[in-house]
């Protein structure tokens, strides 16, 4: 008998239960470190020791065995440092040639400890494997492999002084270079560079990821990223309500978040969507808005649009009818004579997406609040009706909303965030406005609550091409109107959506997709997280 997981897309997911990943600041990770041990009794030993161990094997997982293979460890005096020591010495045992350089004295018991066991090992040495170095600005020798040790989570000055020199060192080396938790000289929460960083090919992260991995030039400083579990019960501890947790998104758990369609259903039933959008000149966006929420799975979508372009419409989507939008003399859209016409279809709809395309013309915006003023639908806002509807959010009135701004739209919704932080800022916003906020970038990030985000775990330069955002906000839709909640919706189309740029890049070029290719890519991004 097959046992069938209960899931309700109408409620906001739990990232507990659904298989979405940790995302810890770096204050946060030292917190969950100290929960641990005083919780559930585990020793700062016992992890430095799992967290070495765990990343030697994952050193030998990507890179082979490390037998009769020479391997540099470069270690700092704190944490990281002894971190550093157990993988070198399980490397050793393993049978590689190991030169630990180190940096200073260990500064904590647990590293000073592992240090001592590693001395006493070097001491019993017969075969000269294991040599343990005081870095005082040499040369590191030749190897096949380099480990930065240096510094982890805790770090928040600018590298100086030998490590400053260890850490250019290690940037000319011509062999792999792994990082141990976080490149040194990566600032933790939001990947800046604290004057130089190690930049690494391969970063092995403990227990959780962290922001600084994947913001700003995380990337770009990290490489691969692969994570260790060092056996913290991450279920239990990041239930305390004192850890403010941001979530990565992951194959696993979009597919259990994802609506099923009902074996009854019908094209009403399937779920209903009204795309408003277009101008002179701009007929191509409402079009990718309107064909993207067909695609994920909206059993009836309709797309209105100025008079002027109506044609266009027409004759390009046969699937889709397109709707005439009563346009003013002096231009943009008519608003009392639009909301007529709209009437009887906003009557039908489970959603609304309003903006792509539209323009900024004073009588469209008109129309743009009256249309939001008056609808009780779930809306997604994109692109030029961010500024009507950000007017409109001081009022009391509780809405069911999803904005979709890129940086720079979102600067100008909201200018009192300046230059602001990604996480912090959406959500800070979304909690503000009770309105779910899908702040797109690389990687975008999905506000839902004061001191809890989602990122998006897929996506890559593909994106950057005009349209994609018509896309994510047609994705947006087209799962509020199969029923979805609005974070729900959001996490899961930006997850989608960057699922399908990844899979097209796979096969092709980054810099040659266009908007239609996404969504075309939409069916195999379904089809592979429904075998999840």
């Amino acid at each position: 008998m097959q046992v069938q997981i209960t899931k309700n897309p109408s409620l906001d997911p739990d990232p507990f239960v659904t298989g979405f990943l940790p995302l810890l600041c770096g204050r946060v990770q030292q917190k969950f470190d100290q929960l641990a041990i005083e919780s559930f009794g585990f020793s700062a030993f016992t992890l430095m020791e799992n967290a070495g161990r765990g990343a030697a094997l994952a050193i030998e997982n990507i890179y082979g065995a490390m037998c009769g293979r020479k391997v540099v460890i470069c270690c700092g005096s704190g944490n990281n440092g002894g971190d550093g020591y157990v993988a070198a010495r399980t490397l050793y045992n393993h049978g590689a040639s190991v030169c630990v350089m180190v940096l200073k004295p260990s500064s904590t018991p647990e590293a000073n400890q592992n240090w001592h066991v590693l001395q006493k090992l070097n001491e019993l040495d017969q075969s000269h494997r294991l040599k343990i170095e005081g870095y005082t600005g040499q040369s590191l020798p030749p190897a096949d492999l380099y480990v930065d040790a240096l510094f982890g989570v805790g770090l928040n000055r600018p590298l100086q002084g030998d490590v400053l020199d260890l850490a250019d060192a290690l940037n000319t080396m011509n062999a792999p270079v792994v990082a141990l938790d976080l490149p040194s000289g990566l600032h933790a929460d939001t990947g800046t560079p604290l004057g130089s960083a190690v930049q690494a090919d391969l970063t092995i992260t403990f227990s959780a990821y962290k922001p600084g991995l994947l913001f700003g030039q995380g990337p770009k400083y990290s490489g691969r990223i692969e994570l260790a579990h060092i056996g913290i019960p991450l279920s239990a501890i990041l239930r305390e309500p004192s850890l403010p947790i941001h979530w990565l998104t992951t194959d696993s758990a979009i597919s259990y978040c994802m609506p099923d369609r009902d074996l009854q259903a019908h094209k009403y039933t399937a779920g209903m969507v009204l795309v408003i959008g277009g101008s002179p000149g701009f007929s191509g966006a409402p079009m990718l808005t309107a064909r993207a929420a067909a695609r994920v799975g909206a059993g009836y979508v309709a797309c209105a649009v100025p008079e002027s372009i109506q044609s266009i419409l027409a004759t390009a989507m046969t699937e889709i009818p397109a709707i005439g939008l009563p346009e003013s003399p002096e231009g943009g859209i008519a608003t009392d004579a639009a909301m007529s016409v709209l009437q009887p279809w906003l009557a039908k709809a489970n959603a609304l997406v309003i903006g792509p395309g539209l323009g900024r013309h004073p009588n469209t915006q008109d129309f743009v609040q009256s249309i939001l003023r008056s609808s009780e639908l779930p809306v997604v806002v994109d692109a030029d009706a961010l500024p009507a509807a950000a007017g409109l959010l001081t009022s009391a009135r509780k809405r069911n909303w999803i904005f979709t701004p890129h940086s720079g739209e979102f600067n100008r919704m909201a200018p009192e965030f300046g230059k602001f932080d990604p996480l912090d800022a959406a959500c800070q916003w979304s909690s503000k406005w009770n309105c779910t906020l899908v702040l797109k970038g690389h990687p975008t990030v999905i506000g839902r609550s004061q001191d809890s985000a989602f990122v998006c775990g897929t996506g890559n330069p593909a994106l950057a091409t005009a349209g994609t955002g018509d896309v994510l906000a047609g994705l947006c839709g087209g799962l509020l109107a199969q029923g979805c909640a609005r974070s729900t919706a959001a996490i899961c189309a930006s997850h989608i959506g960057g699922l399908a740029a990844d899979q097209y890049s796979l096969k092709n070029h980054s810099g040659t997709m266009i908007a239609g290719d996404m969504i075309d890519g939409i069916v195999t991004a379904l089809t592979s997280l429904r075998k999840k």
